[in-house]
């Protein structure tokens, strides 16, 4: 993990995992085998078949079907969205969204409505931590008016999306924009603006580590926008979320992780 220079705690957790996997396999005798290699192939396959075989007993299945209805109504979703056109096409939007790999949609809906665009890179990192903070009970963040701007366009965007998919039929268990977390706001701007770690500490009742891996998922998200930003040909986004993601990527937050000592 050192030599490899991992930062990413999910991914040194992953790698420490597969390592006591590795550890544990060398008490077998199945590896002195010396058709070993092929042996395992041939496991392997029927593994895959196996699973095969429980995907397609599923996509035969009355529990498949009823998730048919669904699948139909979050499709015309996206049509009222202009994601995809009559033929399921998929449009700019939708070509924007395979970008996102969090909260798609209303990241979509921010880039398309110019919002990210008018706000300064610091104000962009604040109001994008909304989809990377999950924590519901927190203390309240003391927010500028350009973010109390930027936090009212997504609720407002969030009850736009929320009705087309109640018009479309489906069943929404509690409100959509409940699903977006604004604790961090205030945290992140002043993390962007240069403020040091133990300073914004104080600022929330938030602990360490949550903010520490927040900031560490927004500085992805931020990488997703700007890629997104390359696809519409929008320069100036793209400049600003370089300079977002640059901004929040120093220091303690993206120092080497303990785990790797």
């Amino acid at each position: 993990v050192k030599d490899l220079h991992l930062r990413d705690i999910d991914l040194v957790e992953q790698f420490r995992s597969l390592q006591l996997i590795e550890d544990s396999f060398r008490g077998y005798q199945c590896i002195n085998c010396p058709h070993f290699t092929e042996h395992f192939r041939e496991h392997d396959r029927n593994v895959k078949l196996r699973e095969e075989y429980k995907h397609l007993k599923f996509l035969l299945s009355d529990e498949s079907l009823m998730l048919l209805p669904e699948y139909e109504q979050r499709v015309q979703v996206l049509k009222h969205l202009n994601y995809i056109d009559e033929n399921n096409a998929v449009q700019l939007k939708g070509r924007v969204a395979c970008e996102i790999s969090n909260h798609e949609i209303m990241i979509t809906e921010l880039v398309f409505e110019n919002i990210l665009t008018e706000l300064h890179p610091t104000e962009i990192a604040a109001l994008l931590s909304c989809v990377v903070f999950e924590q519901k009970n927190c203390s309240e963040p003391k927010l500028a008016p350009e973010l109390v701007k930027g936090k009212d366009s997504i609720l407002s965007i969030a009850q736009k999306i929320s009705a087309h998919q109640r018009r479309c039929g489906m069943n929404l268990v509690g409100d959509y924009e409940d699903e977006f977390k604004f604790g961090l706001m205030e945290v992140v701007f002043e993390w962007a603006r240069g403020l040091p770690f133990a300073e914004i500490t104080g600022l929330t009742d938030v602990q360490e580590g949550i903010i520490v891996r927040c900031i560490q998922r927004l500085h992805e998200t931020l990488r997703d926008v700007r890629n997104a930003a390359r696809i519409i040909g929008d320069p100036v986004l793209y400049r600003k979320m370089e300079e977002a993601s640059q901004m929040i990527k120093r220091d303690i937050v993206f120092a080497a992780s303990l785990y790797t000592q």
